[in-house]
């Protein structure tokens, strides 16, 4: 009997197996995979071929990226901005994209409006040959990226993860843009230093001319500068820098007068402030302002029975100036300025009471020199 019942037991185990399986509860469902993010595209002149293609490459391009790119109708009649900035927040993307056919035909604009920076960016991109939809999809993409690195430079200032304005740059956002922060770090033009960066010597030739007659004189000139960095590091802000200016001995042509001729040397030597406008490009424009100090020594040749003689004016100056900067590598700069000085007491020079020129009322002088970042 006992056999009989173990071997019941041992036929029915397998089906009993399965039915308590049954009966179990379902494990849970894995939780769904976060959405991603929206970028809407604004359908602007339907009936224009080109543009139509351009915002399907545009669609096609977000969304290898794994966004998810919605299609939205609008009225050329309307403001854009507006209508960019509702059809984001109507559709909860993070960006949103237009493009136009210009009046002229041969461009287009580029309307890109996000809301991690709410800022709208526009660019003209020309629209001639036939790959002119792919390259004005790949530009809108370029510039939302672009507008974009704005919002990764506001949330390292503000807070971790979002921006000082705007709202937070979704994860998926993020890592599409790591590469494009990575790449902006390691650029060095994104991190150029000034033209005045760090400490500086220029060195080159002077050139001066006085209202008054006397002049013009050429010399050689010394310069000494030292300036902040990039992003303002250093003990100055970045753009500007202090300068030492040594110019002279400058000779030029004798001044005649009834009673001989008068030899003219001038000296000078100033502390500057210099502010370099950094532009972006090779040229950039340069003004500065200083005080310092105005020599001019005479040596007289008179007719006789008059005696040689000389003398000698010290003055306190003022100068004010402003010119360009050519970079020519990232250490070495031409620079070319143009200053306005004021002396007191004003230089006067005289030969037997005959009164032949004066200086620094006001004396032009001209900067041409080579500087070198060291």
């Amino acid at each position: 009997m006992r056999s009989f019942a173990f071997l019941t037991c041992l036929l029915l185990a397998p089906a009993l197996v399965p039915a308590r399986a049954a009966a179990a509860p379902p494990a849970p469902p894995q939780e769904a995979a976060a959405a991603a993010s929206r970028v809407a595209i604004l359908e602007a002149d339907a009936d224009d071929a080109l543009v139509r293609e351009a915002a399907t490459r545009l669609k096609a391009e977000l969304g290898a990226a794994g966004f998810e790119v919605v299609i939205v109708p609008l009225e050329r009649e309307g403001d854009v901005r507006a209508a960019l900035e509702r059809a984001a927040q109507d559709e909860g993307a993070f960006a949103a994209a237009a493009i136009f056919r210009s009046r002229a035909g041969a461009t287009a604009d580029l309307w890109i409006v996000d809301r991690v920076t709410q800022k709208t960016v526009v660019r003209t991109v020309e629209v001639a040959g036939a790959a002119a939809p792919s390259v004005m999809a790949v530009r809108a993409v370029e510039l939302l990226q672009a507008s974009l690195l704005e919002a990764n430079l506001l949330a390292s200032r503000a807070r971790p993860g979002g921006a000082a304005d705007g709202v937070a740059a979704p994860d998926d956002v993020q890592r599409w843009m790591a590469p494009v922060r990575r790449q902006a770090a390691e650029d060095p033009a994104a991190e150029r230093p000034g033209m005045f960066a760090g400490l500086g010597v220029e060195a080159g030739i002077a050139a001066l001319q006085s209202t008054g007659g006397v002049g013009p004189s050429l010399g050689p000139a010394l310069r000494l500068s030292y300036g902040g960095g990039p992003a303002g590091s250093g003990a100055l802000p970045a753009g500007l820098a202090a300068r030492l200016t040594f110019a002279g001995p400058t000779l030029g042509p004798a001044l005649e007068g009834a009673l001989g001729t008068v030899s003219v040397r001038q000296e000078m030597a100033f502390l500057e402030a210099v502010w370099a406008i950094e532009t972006g490009g090779a040229v950039s424009p340069v003004l500065s302002a200083g005080l310092g100090g105005f020599h001019l020594f005479i040596s007289g040749d008179p007719l006789p029975p008059l005696r040689s003689a000389t003398g000698e004016v010290w003055s306190v100056a003022a100068t004010l100036g402003g010119g360009a900067g050519l970079r020519l590598t990232e250490r070495a700069a031409l620079l070319l300025d143009v200053h306005a000085i004021l002396a007191e007491p004003r230089a006067v020079v005289t030969l037997g009471g005959e009164r032949l020129g004066t200086a620094g009322r006001p004396t032009f002088a001209g900067f041409l020199g080579l500087l070198v970042r060291l």
